[in-house]
């Protein structure tokens, strides 16, 4: 691991257990995040970019695989072991609603952090709190508010206060926008831009909205059926996809008319998401890819760089192949 990567998975599993059998919703995933970098995670519904960034940050269990951060392995820490580490990794929750607890105010929800972790006096975490509500943009009045009183804007920013509250070096952020009004998505990301400017936090930032995803991400990682198919700077990724996965979720973005730039060439999916208890052999996505060859059903592509294309990794037979 490089000095300057923060959190690296090796490996990462995550088993799902469930009536029709076990679904492998995080396959062996390998990623790692560098300080003041935010990685985009994109991919369907179901494809496993929330358990990823769970287990990533330990909410959930990983079965199978590594989790360095820092110079430590965390994944098998047990409860008392990660109660250290629990300020420095956080997450910010696609619902705020649901993520605050209603009969608290907010003054309680953003007290509690510093509660838990013995953090200042009951007089300075009092200041510390109405100054965490000025940095998201809110008025200290709010403090004594209750989240049923505000809005889904200004609900959401107290969960990003909760989230920075003890300085994290590593933020989840599980579809922090979508279930808001467009107007006010603008105001929350350009937010969290801010926050990680000054703190230099690492971000993984999960959302199935691409225009989201190019304009906060450095990298972006395309995620189906639970593997990571193409992970590369968002430059080069948005230039020329090289996945033909990737290559169908950037050709449906829509473009203005006349467009800013040529138009990409539609790539078609073909049928539904396969089971996830029983995926295709081989190659995942080879029952929906329009190119698909014979080795694509008889060995599973390595994640590796392409020729030409340094900081790239691609799962594909088509493009590694000789």
């Amino acid at each position: 691991m490089t000095d300057d990567v923060l959190i690296e998975a090796r490996d990462l599993t995550k088993l799902h257990h469930t009536a029709g059998g076990v679904v492998r919703a995080v396959d062996g995933i390998d990623l790692s995040i560098r300080r003041g970098e935010t990685l985009g995670l994109v991919g369907e519904s179901g494809c496993g970019k929330s358990t990823l960034g769970r287990t990533l940050i330990r909410l959930h269990e990983p079965d199978e695989g590594s989790i360095r951060y820092g110079e430590r392995d965390i994944a098998h820490l047990n409860r008392k072991e990660l109660r250290p580490l629990r300020g420095d990794l956080q997450m910010v929750f696609q619902d705020p609603f649901a993520s605050l607890n209603p009969r608290r105010s907010i003054r309680q929800i953003l007290t509690e952090p510093f509660s838990v972790h013995g953090i200042g006096t009951r007089k300075e975490r009092r200041q510390i709190v109405d100054d965490l509500i000025e940095k998201v943009g809110l008025h200290s009045d709010f403090a004594e508010r209750y989240p049923h009183e505000i809005s889904g804007g200004q609900r959401q920013r107290i969960a990003i206060a909760r989230a920075i509250a003890l300085d994290p070096n590593v933020v989840v952020c599980d579809e922090p926008v979508s279930a808001l009004d467009v107007s006010v998505q603008a105001q929350i990301i350009n937010l969290m831009r801010r926050l990680q400017t000054s703190s230099g936090a690492a971000y993984l930032f999960i959302s199935h909205d691409l225009s989201v995803i190019g304009y906060m991400a450095d990298r972006i990682a395309v995620m189906y059926l639970g593997e990571i198919v193409e992970d590369a700077p968002k430059a080069a990724l948005w230039k020329e996809p090289l996945h033909p996965y990737t290559q169908a979720l950037f050709s449906a973005i829509a473009q203005p008319d006349p467009p800013s730039v040529p138009r990409r060439k539609r790539v078609p999916i073909e049928g539904d998401i396969p089971s996830a208890i029983n995926p295709p052999s081989g190659c995942r996505f080879r029952s929906r890819c329009p190119f698909a060859m014979p080795i694509c059903a008889e060995q599973k592509p390595a994640l590796k760089e392409p020729a030409g294309r340094a900081g790239t990794r691609v799962s594909c037979h088509l493009v590694n192949s000789p």
